[in-house]
């Protein structure tokens, strides 16, 4: 046996069977087949919520309008909206088409939304009243977009028809019973792609990663597999709280439609209104990234209410600290605290601490089925054993098919055997438990969200009086990282750090803001070719200076 096939770590086959046929075919089973008067959605501000039978009914009457549009498979729909009861609508009738959705964060700024729009090119996109005038702007310049619809009901300022009045044009005016509509099958699931989620890379701006139907068929059988899911499905309240743009917020909510659960939908973060969805709804696990985690272990507000049905809680979209692990535990008087580890490229969560595993402080668990993962030398290829850090390469059935109309990105990604090469470098142990510890490629992670270097040290070396620039994530416990940048100003030129802040803050999303500051400093650490040493940046970090969020 070869090295690489010893130290080769599999995850092993599902306990429970992975449907066959496609994902849209799955879903309207699973909604068409249930009690429709279950409450699928509720919006925890305002109380309004959305039965399993309203589901059902507008998901195909939309599908059906779109089919009568001109959509099908290859076609690609665009949904950008903050977190609603519609946000699911076209995202499932895309899906009963064998279309593809491509998600979109709806604080891009119009520049950010040009590249991702340009990497995509949706026929249709569905979006929110607040984000409808960037794409009524940018309609004029890319004529791809044919047609942009307002999700939700009610009247608009902008002239836009919502999607009450789409269907109803496009079916004139009478509706479909839902079990009379034909879902798309012929296709393969392994093949088609089901979603374009936008995840940044080492040279800047978003790539598209194409997720197939397969792939999101794997993770909705995680969910239900004993050892990973967080609690019993049907009747179970799960929280809607990362943005469903997210592939952690994609995945997990389409998960709970299917398994029927009953989904507490945040249009946006309140601590009180957090905290009490979690008492009154008595909630008995979560999943969270760790700037969610610190609140819950260190805000005075969570003992102003009775959150004694938490029993669980599992972090992902990026490490938690031993210490933040236990300081949860101690706080919430909960048992487990269970870490994940995955990428946007592996339909998520590949490792696991899976229940019943014996305690591993800061590690995030055993290979989840249908996944092989080895730990790789990225000098010189080779595989290694336990307890030797190397790059995280990855394969099975939830790895995405490839970047969307970037073969180079593609080919740069996966090695020539096969393996998806993650950046992240990490261990296993003697148990064949995961340890990540650093990111071999450059990407800041705040608040799960990733920031690409590259992008904000353009904009920067934009600035007429800047000469050079690096950009580096400072540690933090509450976000994960805190964007720094270090800057070269141009000789006998004077700048501010103020002035240099707003100069990114106009250009990018809040997520992407320069929270950590900027370090006046003479000169670049960089390598014979030119690259920048960052490891070099993060050793000199004035920590004194580290902006907090608070502050900007």
């Amino acid at each position: 046996m070869s090295d690489d096939d010893k130290y080769v770590i599999h995850g092993g086959p599902s306990s429970v069977p992975i449907p066959d046929g496609m994902l849209g075919e799955f879903i309207y089973n699973s909604l068409r087949d249930g009690n429709g008067k279950d409450v699928a959605m509720v919006d925890v501000f305002t109380g309004c919520t959305l039965t399993y039978e309203q589901l059902f009914r507008d998901t195909c009457n939309l599908a059906q309008a779109l089919r009568k549009y001109g959509c099908k498979q290859g076609t690609v729909i665009s949904v950008c909206s903050e977190n609603s009861l519609s946000f699911f609508v076209p995202v499932i009738a895309t899906l009963y088409l064998g279309a593809t959705v491509a998600p979109i964060n709806h604080a891009y700024t119009e520049h950010e939304l040009h590249h991702v729009l340009s990497i995509n090119q949706p026929k249709i996109i569905f979006c929110s009243s607040l984000s409808v005038q960037k794409f009524l702007t940018l309609q004029k310049q890319l004529k791809f977009i044919e047609k942009v619809v307002i999700m939700g009901e009610g009247t608009n300022s902008f002239g836009v028809e919502n999607i009450s009045r789409f269907v109803g044009e496009q079916l004139n005016g009478i509706l479909l019973d839902p079990c009379e509509f034909k879902v798309f099958k012929e296709a393969d699931p392994s093949d088609n792609v089901a979603f374009i989620l936008s995840s940044s890379g080492t040279t800047g701006l978003p790539k598209g990663v194409m997720s197939t139907d397969k792939n999101f068929l794997v993770r909705i059988v995680h969910s239900r597999e004993e050892k990973i899911s967080s609690a019993p499905l049907v009747g179970n309240v799960s929280l809607g709280l990362m943005p469903f743009f997210h592939g952690f917020g994609l995945n997990v909510t389409l998960g709970s439609i299917v398994n029927r659960e009953k989904v507490a939908v945040f249009q946006r973060f309140d601590e009180d209104i957090f905290l009490k969805t979690l008492q009154d709804y008595k909630i008995s696990a979560i999943g969270v990234a760790p700037v969610l985690a610190a609140f819950l272990a260190k805000s005075p507000k969570v003992d102003k209410y009775d959150l004694s049905s938490l029993q669980e809680i599992l972090c992902g979209a990026a490490p938690m600290s031993k210490e933040l692990e236990n300081a949860l535990k101690k706080r919430l008087k909960i048992s487990s605290t269970r870490q994940a580890y995955g990428l946007t490229e592996s339909t998520l969560a590949v490792t696991m601490m899976k229940r019943g595993d014996p305690p591993k402080p800061g590690s995030s668990g055993s290979v989840v089925s249908n996944t092989s993962i080895k730990v790789r030398d990225p000098e010189t290829g080779r595989t290694l054993g336990p307890n030797q850090v190397g790059e995280i390469c990855l394969k099975g059935l939830l790895i995405m098919k490839g970047y969307y109309r970037n073969p180079q990105a593609t080919a740069e990604t996966f090695t020539e055997d096969g393996w998806l090469r993650t950046g992240d470098l990490g261990y296993y142990d003697e148990d064949e438990f995961f340890f990540i510890i650093d990111r071999l490629k450059e990407l800041i992670k705040y608040k799960g969200f990733q920031v690409a270097p590259a992008e904000l040290e353009a904009i920067l070396l934009n600035h007429p009086k800047v000469l050079d620039v690096g950009v580096v994530g400072a540690p933090d416990e509450n976000v994960g990282e805190l964007p720094v940048a270090f800057v070269v100003k141009k000789p006998g030129m004077e700048v501010t750090e103020q002035e240099l802040i707003e100069t990114v803050n106009k250009k990018v999303s809040p997520h992407k803001r320069l929270r950590g500051g900027v370090v006046f400093v003479n000169a670049i650490p960089k390598n014979p070719s030119g690259k920048i040493l960052r490891r070099e940046l993060r050793k000199i970090i004035p920590h004194s200076k580290i902006r907090r969020e608070s502050k900007l």
